[in-house]
């Protein structure tokens, strides 16, 4: 008897364990907040209006409006955010609190640049 029920105790366990892990969704929450690049000596913000609609700002200037995400193919959770312009920003974690950062100018425009390191300013 005490067989059966620690059974269906790890069964019903198993399958709540399961159903949390696939409804877990992938965030990119991480990505938001003032980041500072110690090369370039800029403060970006970075902030996710929605699903996909992205806002990189120097202070109150808007650098770029990104409406397109990616995700890298190896899960490594890099971004590619693409302007409406073209310019596209590739983004890796390094770790929790620094990036690296690339910003490449589409085809036939001048502005690509080498990546560079930011780090999250914490508040």
């Amino acid at each position: 008897m005490k067989k059966i029920v620690f059974g269906i105790f790890t069964l019903v366990f198993s399958l709540i364990l399961l159903s949390g892990c696939q409804s877990r969704k992938d965030t990119s929450d991480w990505l938001q907040g003032d980041w500072y690049s110690k090369d370039w000596k800029v403060t970006y913000t970075i902030i996710k209006k929605d699903d996909n609609d992205w806002e990189i700002k120097d202070g109150n200037h808007p650098i770029a409006r990104c409406s397109h995400e990616y995700t890298d193919e190896n899960n490594k959770k890099e971004i590619e955010l693409v302007s409406k312009r073209g310019t596209e920003f590739h983004i890796a974690p390094i770790d929790e609190t620094h990036i690296k950062f690339q910003q490449v100018s589409k085809d036939g425009t001048l502005g690509t640049s080498d990546a560079v390191e930011f780090v999250k300013k914490q508040h």
